[in-house]
């Protein structure tokens, strides 16, 4: 049966040679080759196909070393089925140029005789119609027998091929075997295209390792980078990965830690053990650790990582204490503040800064007095950064930010919260070795102040839920408005606290204590104003006229806050007219006292409304505040404001700092 086939076969390329016609025994694929080969081969002629020297195919080895590293062992294991058949494997480029070969010594010389060898290009235009060039054009398996080559001298050979492509479909080669005509097994074509296949699938699994160990040598590198250790286990506890930080916060050899169980070296309190058996997730939690017998600060967070079979690895992340509160003392840090910014010429403000000076090389707390608005809050900055202690952190505790039930929790730290189970941790730890600021210390519940003295006095404070106290070492400054000595009176301020933070007191007089200091605070403010609005501001004669006749119950804060709106309104205007400032009520100080101009008394009702109205100023229109510090009904301010024809919204002025 093959023996007619062959003669058929040889029969039809007689025919196309000779009179280039086609019968129909002719396989479409090999039929389209001679069609393509008509005119560009002698079908007779020595077979002599272009040859890479020997360097450039030496470097085209090297550029393709990992494919071929890959295919060699392949090809070899398909020449061990097929060893002694008279067959060769080979391995051919995208182009077509054969790069390897394996196989029987014969047909290696067969095929070196008519120029097919390593360097050899396998082209149709080179050798005729053959599978090297066929797999290469059609780009799927093919194999040509005997006289179905195109070019006699390769009609005593058989072969098969199949085309190796990358993970994106790129060719990137071809692998055949060439056998002697009659003896190309049927099952050839299968074994020649499984392993193409092979070929690509290792291809693809080396690319894959390689992407991984990228990524892996880059998750390593970043994982090192990272401030924070990191420390990863497995489901049988042995530890698996831990960055340079961790190893430094453990005090620990990297090579002593990897491979080792975790309960060797690392032994984590009860709760942290009692998570660790339940794989329950930790975020945020302040704990001591005991390593090699030696107690560790840190801030631990624990995540789990499950697969199917259950817990796969678990992951600490380590950061240490004293790193986490410098990170939040940068961020509560205010900028500093020089005293030179505390601006004025005026007997009271030269008296502030000279006592500041003082006071910022002094050891003992600071109590910094005057009306809202004064600036006592900007005041403590600038004895801090003028302190030896400047380097360190400034923290504001504001006493009536924090809601009453928590701000003892605030103060002085916990184990554990009431709400999410989270520590919080001490703004006197934050502090440490920096300045604790409580702003609007009057305000102070007396648990609290109880605290404050106790630290005061023997330089420790003891966190809720612990029973070991804490050692640190902070400066205190305090500020308030109130009259303290009253507070102390009423019993709602312990007189011991108060003389121990009163061991230095500064009194900020109020602005119109200190009117000679207006046209240098308008300059500064103006100046200001001018950078952030993108254009110089000017005051107007009478502008300047009318805020220095006002009586600035909110001192400097006012002054900033009219100034601020009056720079909104008259934009992109740079002169600042009346008409651009908010509704000022001028009071001097004539009709600040209990006596008209004559001599006689004030009448209650002139009194009643210059309270109210004075009121008003001072609070800014709050209602509530004002009816609060009168000892009125709100009913009652609210008719005054309708008699005297009057807005709460007149006195409203924006918040800033004291």
């Amino acid at each position: 049966m093959n023996h007619q086939l062959n003669e058929g076969i040889q029969q039809a390329w007689k025919a196309f040679i000779t009179n280039h016609v086609l019968l129909p025994q002719v396989r479409p694929v090999i039929a389209a080759s001679w069609r393509r080969c008509w005119a560009r081969v002698d079908p007779y002629i020595r077979i002599q196909p272009h040859h890479l020297s020997a360097e450039h195919l030496l470097s085209i080895q090297v550029n393709n070393f990992d494919l071929l590293a890959i295919s060699r062992p392949i090809m070899e294991d398909v020449y061990q089925y097929i060893e002694n058949s008279n067959s060769v494997v080979l391995f051919a480029n995208n182009v077509g140029y054969l790069l390897d070969a394996v196989g029987d010594v014969n047909i290696m010389t067969d095929l070196e005789q008519i120029g097919i060898t390593p360097g050899a290009l396998l082209a149709e235009t080179e050798i005729g119609t053959n599978s090297i060039s066929l797999s290469l054009l059609e780009r799927t398996p093919n194999f040509v027998k005997g006289f179905e080559h195109y070019c006699s001298p390769l009609h005593s050979f058989d072969c098969a091929a199949s085309p190796v492509f990358d993970a994106s479909g790129k060719l990137i080669g071809v692998l055949g075997v060439f056998t002697l005509s009659g003896q190309l097994h049927p099952h050839s074509i299968g074994m020649v295209t499984a392993a193409a296949k092979a070929i690509e699938a290792q291809r693809q699994a080396d690319h894959l390792l390689e992407e991984h160990n990228n990524q892996l040598t880059g998750l390593n590198a970043i994982l090192s980078c990272i401030q924070e250790g990191i420390i990863v286990w497995n489901a049988e506890g042995v530890i698996v990965h831990a960055n340079t930080a961790a190893t430094q916060l453990l005090r620990m050899k990297p090579d002593n830690l990897l491979g080792s169980k975790l309960d060797a070296y690392i032994r984590f309190p009860e709760n942290v053990q009692n998570s660790l058996q339940k794989q329950i997730p930790i975020t945020d939690l302040e704990t001591q650790l005991i390593v090699a017998g030696e107690p560790i600060n840190c801030l631990l967070n624990m995540q789990f990582i499950h697969n199917r079979h259950g817990l796969q690895m678990a992951i600490a992340l380590l950061r240490p204490v004293k790193t986490l509160h410098e990170y939040v003392q940068r961020q509560v840090s205010s900028p500093t503040f020089d005293l030179q910014n505390l601006i004025g010429e005026s007997p009271g403000i030269k008296r502030v800064r000279r006592m500041a000076q003082n006071a910022a090389t002094a050891r003992g707390c600071v109590l910094i007095r005057g009306e809202p608005g004064t600036g006592k809050n900007l005041l403590a900055r600038a004895i801090h950064y003028h302190s030896p202690r400047s380097q360190a952190p400034f923290v504001v505790f504001s006493c009536t930010a924090v809601p009453s039930e928590l701000i003892l929790a605030e103060l002085v730290g916990s184990e554990k919260s009431s709400y999410k189970g989270a520590p919080i941790t001490s703004k006197f730890e934050l502090a440490a070795g920096g300045t604790l600021f409580f702003q609007d210390v009057d305000q102070l519940p007396l648990d609290a102040q109880s605290v404050l003295l106790n630290f005061l006095e023997l330089g420790i404070i003891q966190k809720i839920g612990s029973r070991k106290p804490i050692e640190v070492d902070v400066r205190i400054i305090a500020s308030s408005s109130a009259p303290l000595e009253h507070l102390v009176r009423e019993g709602n301020f312990r007189t011991d606290l108060f003389y121990r933070l009163s061991s230095i007191e500064i009194v900020l007089p109020p602005l119109r204590e200190r009117k000679q200091d207006i046209d240098l605070l308008i300059d500064q403010i103006l100046q200001r104003l001018s950078k952030q609005m993108g254009h110089p501001l000017y005051l107007s004669h009478e502008t300047l006229s009318l805020l220095k006749a006002y009586h600035w119950p909110g001192n400097v804060r006012e002054l900033e806050s009219v100034l601020t709106r009056a720079a909104v309104q008259a934009s992109p205007n740079p002169l600042i007219t009346p008409a651009h400032l908010p509704q000022l009520h001028p009071i001097s100080e004539s009709e600040s006292n209990l006596l008209r101009e004559d001599g006689k008394i004030l009448p209650m009702e002139e009194l009643e409304k210059r309270a109210i109205l004075q009121a008003a100023q001072y609070c800014h229109g709050n209602v509530s505040r004002m009816a609060e510090i009168l000892g009125i009904g709100r009913t009652t301010i609210w008719r005054y404001f309708k008699r005297m024809n009057l807005s709460p919204e007149e006195f409203r002025s924006h918040e800033s700092n004291q």
